[in-house]
């Protein structure tokens, strides 16, 4: 499911941000862009990080932004964002982050199963390696098949 839900319109490669609202709010609006979600989702992800902390830096220099589905999401989906240079989100443990993967789904089930579904992903010993290099749809869609 995880590669189908990927496209040229939701990727983004060598990102320039300076700052993690940055890389939260270039995401969000791919999500907009896309038909994913509304634009309260995006800040709804913000907000998350404001409230909560840096909890989203789920490994070293990777994070995983998302909100509830009632903030907006519209349907199943997900974004992905390489950054030009590493941004840190205020986790002593796992800053800095090089790349975000983005999720959001209409309802508590599907938000579960895309959320294990990316989680195997990024568990992968080689995938921040990987996704540092990722020049193209073609290369994240080749990984994840790899690895699914």
């Amino acid at each position: 499911m995880l590669e189908e839900l990927l496209s040229e319109d939701n990727v983004s490669f060598h990102y320039p941000a300076d700052y993690w609202e940055d890389v939260i709010r270039h995401g969000g609006q791919l999500m907009v862009d896309a038909g994913l979600v509304e634009p309260s989702y995006v800040d709804a992800m913000v907000e998350t990080v404001h409230e909560m902390g840096p909890y989203i830096v789920l490994a070293p220099g990777v994070a995983m932004p998302h909100a509830r589905p009632e903030a907006g999401a519209k349907r199943v989906g997900t974004a992905l964002v390489t950054l030009d240079k590493p941004v840190n989100f205020g986790n002593p443990d796992h800053d800095p982050v090089k790349v975000a993967v983005f999720l959001c789904a209409p309802n508590k089930e599907e938000h579960m199963q895309l959320l294990s579904d990316i989680a195997m992903v990024i568990d992968e010993e080689d995938f921040l390696d990987a996704a540092v290099h990722f020049e193209s749809i073609d290369d994240v869609r080749q990984y994840i098949k790899s690895v699914l």
